[in-house]
């Protein structure tokens, strides 16, 4: 029987916590925290979570749509808070932590959420965008170090440790009330929330099942969560996946090589999913040693096209097969990966569609494209929704009968697997994450020395990522200087997330090549970055610190 024909029409909660077929006991460890002590079973996650909806409903008069905003690295306490909203018809909208005060207060008002929980780490971030929106204290719950709950706020195990009685859940609709507001970069503009609904991430853990459960036994298989839970990646892959298939999952909050090596060595993690750096890492940082990584069967790495020859020297050196996904937010994560047995066949793909997905290539003008490269079109049980209070966005990129046009450009071999080559939308890929230049063209256009300016990718072989570099036109009074190069970049670094960082510097110009109807022709600038300009761009940000030669 196909994969497809086994989702059943269910919503989030039903589907992990009211289920008939779970093949594993109630105290079965799913999250595992690599520093303390601290587990959470499948059946404490059901009672927390379940006490959270209560509580959510009566006290907060809690109602079907409301969205409760998540802001926080990764932690054990993230998805008891995730299922509790859900258990009470909630919507949540998980938030990147590294977020500055400006980002988070877009996502609080775009979002319009009606709470938030807030690790301790991201409070002072959280309580200055709140303070700008008018958010309510009261409705802010902080999680982590209980000493940090400060400011009168309440800390989330008082609405974990003990439910309200009488409370009963409302009917949802499984293929159209969403279960997630996840927050998306666009080519223009602000972020786009997207609407993941119940039946998108069902259908997602079904299929991917299909795939994973020969090769993942709940006995044996050990997972290390250590792409962000804000992430869709993250989100589906190591925090709905596990409670699903009960495997015990270590929770890792910040990745280095000295933590990954140890949490790997000492819980024997078997299976971990990575963004591309991790992998770069792994075949050439000397801080890792195969005996600490000798349990590691699979590393699934997803965000960004890995080269095969780096696949092959992590193979060299570990022994560990490496295979290759594809997905995004609007396709609830995985959409391709490549199967256990056909890792090393197909390198540089992502490999063939989930079962289900259905996969076309069509020109500019839709027309489909059966042979060569194309715009990838895709339709199926886990295609989103379309994007909250934004009709024009959806319209864009769902089709009537229901394909969603990625605006990734590629093609598929005759196996099915699938090669992206080029992007349709503007659009930078670092690390994973999608950077809208038109944000930071926005920022830099702010700074009273910038005349013109515009952002594209160039890609930066040592960290195997796209990173943003800026064409600057500075005002006719300015003169270019490493000076000013410190500013700009530190203007962008203040206002923006990390991964929006000026990482591939700055180049001077007189003028933006333009078409005649304005628009800026990034292609021409991608060019001279690549030929006559390379090598020259000044200054970059290197994590927290401004250097001022080429990264």
């Amino acid at each position: 029987m196909s994969a497809l024909n086994t989702i059943p029409q269910a919503d989030l909660w039903d589907f992990l916590f009211e289920r008939q077929d779970k093949p594993f006991a109630d105290d079965q460890v799913i999250f595992k925290s690599p520093t303390t002590d601290e587990v959470r079973t499948y059946a404490g996650l059901r009672s927390a979570a379940q006490n959270f909806g209560t509580n959510l409903k009566a006290q907060w008069s809690w109602k079907k749509g409301d969205v409760l905003l998540v802001f926080s690295p990764n932690s054990i306490d993230i998805p008891a808070l995730l299922w509790g909203c859900h258990w009470a018809e909630g919507v949540v909208s998980p938030a990147n932590p590294a977020y500055s005060v400006d980002e988070f207060k877009y996502q609080i008002v775009d979002s319009e959420a009606k709470a938030m929980a807030v690790h301790s780490s991201c409070l002072t971030i959280a309580l200055s965008a709140a303070k700008l929106t008018g958010f309510p204290l009261d409705r802010i719950l902080v999680f982590g170090e209980e000493s940090a709950s400060g400011q009168g706020l309440r800390h989330i195990y008082s609405m974990m440790q003990d439910g309200t009685p009488g409370m009963t859940r409302t009917s949802l609709s499984p293929a159209s009330d969403p279960a997630y507001l996840v927050y998306s970069s666009g080519t223009t503009g602000r972020p786009k929330g997207a609407m993941v609904t119940h039946l998108n991430v069902v259908a997602s853990m079904v299929l991917q099942k299909s795939i994973e459960s020969s090769h993942m036994d709940r006995r044996t298989t050990r997972l290390l969560a250590l792409l962000p839970m804000y992430h869709i990646y993250g989100l589906v892959c190591q925090v709905h996946f596990p409670v699903y298939m009960g495997i015990q999952t270590t929770v890792m909050q910040k990745f280095s090589v000295s933590a990954f090596s140890e949490y790997v060595r000492n819980d024997a993690i078997t299976h971990v999913y990575v963004a591309p750096p991790v992998v770069l890492y792994l075949a050439n940082d000397p801080g890792f040693k195969r005996e600490d990584l000798v349990s590691l069967k699979m590393l699934t790495s997803g965000g960004a096209p890995l080269a095969p020859d780096l696949i092959r020297a992590v193979y060299e050196r570990f022994n560990i097969p490496v295979r290759q996904a594809f997905g995004l937010t609007e396709t609830t994560a995985v959409c391709h990966i490549q199967r256990w047995n056909q890792w090393d066949k197909a390198m540089g793909s992502n490999g063939p569609p989930l079962d289900g997905v259905e996969v076309k290539f069509v020109d500019e003008n839709d027309n489909l494209i059966t042979e060569g490269e194309g715009e990838l079109c895709m339709r199926g049980p886990t295609i989103f929704r379309g994007y909250h209070k934004n009709q024009a966005a959806t319209e864009k990129a769902l089709t009537p009968d229901g394909w969603f046009k990625t605006g990734d450009i590629g093609y598929q071999d005759k196996d099915g697997n699938l090669y992206i080559t080029d992007r349709l939308k503007d659009l930078i890929k670092f690390k994973g994450y999608q950077v809208p230049p038109t944000e930071i063209e926005g920022v830099l256009h702010e700074h009273p020395l910038v005349d013109d300016v515009s952002v594209i990718g160039v890609f930066n072989q040592d960290i195997v990522s796209e990173v943003p570099l800026a064409y600057v036109v500075l005002k006719k009074t300015v003169k270019p200087s490493i000076e000013v190069v410190q500013q700009l970049i530190s203007h962008v670094a203040n206002r923006l997330a990390p991964s929006k960082r000026l990482r591939g510097g700055i180049i001077w110009t007189d003028q933006i090549p333009r078409s005649g109807s304005g628009k800026i022709l990034k292609r021409v600038l991608k060019d001279k970055a690549e030929t006559e300009d390379n090598g020259k761009a000044v200054g970059a940000m290197v994590y927290d610190k401004f250097v001022p030669a080429k990264l």
